[in-house]
């Protein structure tokens, strides 16, 4: 496998492009206090200062016209214009960065993917419920390391999210959202996406990508878990064995870049355990060959991407206690012909 290094300045402008969204992101939530307004309301002859929350016009009073509900008002709006200007010119930047990221040929992840993973992070998701994994997750490693996989370990018409149950789910629910299915967030960002027949993990949208959902199965045979994040008409996660291996390891976040030019977070498992999950998949029996072939193929990858590039992540038993240590070992002796340090072991 041919790893290919970033140029200087394919460095230079992804750095700047992770500067500038870092910057996007945190004035995105700053703005999110200024939404909807404040206005006086007239009540019984008198006026009241009144807070608005949603194009609705739901809201409260924040008391009447004093003062004090005058200062309110006048902070509130300089405010409001201030984050507004803010968020506007960090978005035009934004714009103008995304020609560089395509100039310098930085652009790697399909925009469903990323207009998706911007969609989960805005409403609070990312890395709290949803995890990416399966082949989408390797543009999360080689951004960190700074070099292009080839294209062939890459190649996939589908993206693997990883529902977390355990902590609560809590939408922030927006305007424009229209429910709490996990179909209504996709939708959001595709309004083509559709569910593929009853009680169905997957979602496609027209261009024919996919999205499933997969949560692990329960330790125990008898144990009755959600399987919808929505109500009964939404997807039902598929459960996969092991999964608990991925969701026990640290979580891994990496800015990525869109086709489109534009960046969003990404959040996927450790790269050591990514690594070590797939090479045992490539060992199950009851799986497709072509699949295994290919599992192999990436779990290698990105252990190669740690050893060489992600230096600081050890393959230390303790750290990566999750797993049997009969997985470590087996993971050994398939890169047996890279160079393995002690600590693998």
């Amino acid at each position: 496998m041919i790893l290919k290094e970033y140029t200087d300045n394919q460095s230079k402008y992804f750095i700047d492009t992770i500067q500038i969204y870092d910057a996007y992101r945190d004035a995105f939530e700053k703005n999110k206090a200024y939404r909807g307004g404040m206005h006086w309301k007239k009540s019984k002859n008198k006026e009241y200062l009144f807070r608005t929350k949603d194009r609705y016009g739901n809201g409260n009073s924040l008391g009447p016209r004093s003062e004090k509900t005058e200062k309110i008002l006048n902070k509130f709006q300089k405010n409001k214009k201030h984050i507004s200007l803010h968020l506007k010119s960090l978005k035009d930047r934004l714009k103008e960065q995304s020609r560089l990221c395509k100039a310098v040929k930085i652009q790697r992840v399909p925009r469903v993917v990323t207009s998706l993973l911007r969609v989960f992070e805005q409403q609070h998701l990312l890395g709290r419920n949803l995890i990416v994994v399966g082949t989408n997750a390797l543009y999360a490693y080689e951004a960190a390391a700074g070099v292009f996989f080839e294209q062939d370990i890459m190649a996939t018409s589908d993206m693997d999210i990883l529902w977390d149950i355990r902590p609560k789910l809590i939408l922030i629910s927006e305007d424009d959202l229209p429910g709490t299915d996990f179909m209504d967030i996709l939708r959001k960002a595709d309004k083509s996406f559709s569910m593929m027949g009853e009680n169905n993990f997957r979602a496609v949208n027209k261009n024919g990508y996919m999205v499933d959902l997969l949560k692990p199965a329960p330790s125990m045979i008898f144990e009755n878990e959600k399987s919808r994040m929505g109500g009964k008409d939404d997807l039902k996660a598929v459960e996969v064995m092991n999964l608990q291996w991925l969701l026990s390891s640290p979580k891994f976040s990496q800015t990525v870049i869109g086709d489109d030019g534009f960046p969003a977070l990404m959040i996927v498992p450790d790269p050591r355990a990514f690594s070590l999950h797939k090479i045992w998949l490539s060992t199950q029996d009851d799986r497709e060959p072509m699949k295994r072939r290919r599992d192999k193929q990436q779990g290698i990858a990105i252990a190669k991407i740690v050893l060489n590039y992600l230096t600081q992540y050890k393959f230390d038993q303790e750290e990566l206690r999750m797993f049997p240590a009969s997985i470590l070992e087996r993971a050994a002796a398939s890169i047996k012909d890279m160079q393995v340090p002690d600590d693998f072991k």
